[in-house]
């Protein structure tokens, strides 16, 4: 391989997974603001965990979301208060028609979505509108996540907000797999 290639490829491989290189402070503080501190879990998606995201999803796992990394919120009630996990996060790249979509999902103790928010998008400004986004709070792993079903898209955004739809399902089905009780 030639020097310049090499290069690249290095350079190319720390761009595409740079969320995953830097403590994501600000981008956790905007995914849930009441949290006092984060713990970060780096966890590994086993063969059969894996066999059965993929089953459910109907797709193969990026290679990305093989190795995860999750953020547990940590919030007091009270100053006196002892210190509880609030909600398990996790950042997820979607591919729309602009390019690549970051964004992160906020799971609840309940298994359910309780927030996604787009960091990265190149897409219609309509995607950032709390009348979409919301859509998405409360969903289980049992629901569709399908524009036209039970997502409603903004007029000519519609590949895109699948990708969002299907993104936010993928991130909410990973943190339930990895955090289901055995």
């Amino acid at each position: 391989m030639k020097p310049l290639t090499i290069i690249f490829l290095l350079f190319f491989v720390q761009v595409s997974f740079a969320h995953d290189l830097v403590w994501p402070g600000e981008k956790l503080k905007a995914l849930f603001p009441l949290a006092e501190s984060f713990e970060q879990k780096n966890l590994y998606v086993s063969d059969e965990q894996r066999a059965a995201l993929e089953k459910t999803l109907g797709y193969r796992l990026p290679e990305e979301d093989l190795k995860p990394s999750i953020y547990l919120a940590i919030v007091r009630d009270t100053q006196s208060s002892t210190s509880r996990k609030a909600a398990a996060m996790m950042f997820i790249d979607a591919h729309g028609e602009g390019g690549k979509i970051e964004m992160g999902v906020v799971v609840g103790g309940k298994g359910e979505i309780m927030k996604i928010y787009i960091f990265e998008n190149k897409e219609s400004e309509k995607l950032l509108q709390p009348q979409f986004l919301k859509q998405f709070e409360n969903k289980k792993s049992s629901d569709l996540f399908k524009v036209g079903a039970d997502i409603s898209a903004p007029a000519g955004g519609e590949k895109s907000a699948q990708a969002i739809a299907s993104g936010a399902r993928r991130g909410l089905l990973i943190i339930n797999e990895m955090f289901r009780k055995k």
